[in-house]
């Protein structure tokens, strides 16, 4: 009886390894991340999937989130959503080394009221600016203006 499953199996072990599909492109092959961003996605994971989020590319990058009615940024490794408008770590207006603004001049500010409130203010023209200038007043319920109170 032996003798007969062992060459049995052997054969039909070989059918499976023979029905492969070497034909078709495969699947774990993707298409290389752009650089370009879009001013919207419609989901966050098309972002990670589909742009390229590094130190030297995109990084402080803000794009909108039309599914999440958010903002996403590159911290220079990967994506992430901003919160409250707040950028994410790595791109909040400071330099790593001193801690000091990265810009001084002309400033935007948004003033949040209420107990969990805050003054954010980013220098004009920067990215951070005019993301937060597109939430202050309809997201965040804020005030924009020219800076925040020192």
């Amino acid at each position: 009886m032996k003798k007969l499953i062992l060459p049995i199996a052997a054969i039909a072990m070989a059918s499976f390894v023979a029905c492969g599909d070497d034909s078709s492109p495969s699947s774990s092959s993707s298409s290389p991340k752009q650089d370009t961003l879009p001013a919207s996605v419609e989901k966050f994971f098309d972002l990670d999937n589909n742009y390229t989020c590094s130190q030297t590319v995109n990084k402080c990058a803000t794009v909108q989130v039309v599914g999440y009615s958010e903002l996403a940024q590159c911290n220079g490794s990967q994506w992430d959503m901003q919160t409250l408008g707040n950028p994410v770590a790595g791109c909040d207006g400071t330099t790593p080394a001193t801690g000091t603004p990265a810009t001084t001049g002309a400033m935007v500010s948004c003033d949040v009221p209420g107990v969990m409130g805050e003054c954010l203010e980013f220098p004009a023209g920067s990215a951070e600016a005019a993301a937060m200038e597109a939430q202050c007043v309809s997201v965040m319920m804020g005030t924009l203006g020219s800076g925040c109170a020192k």
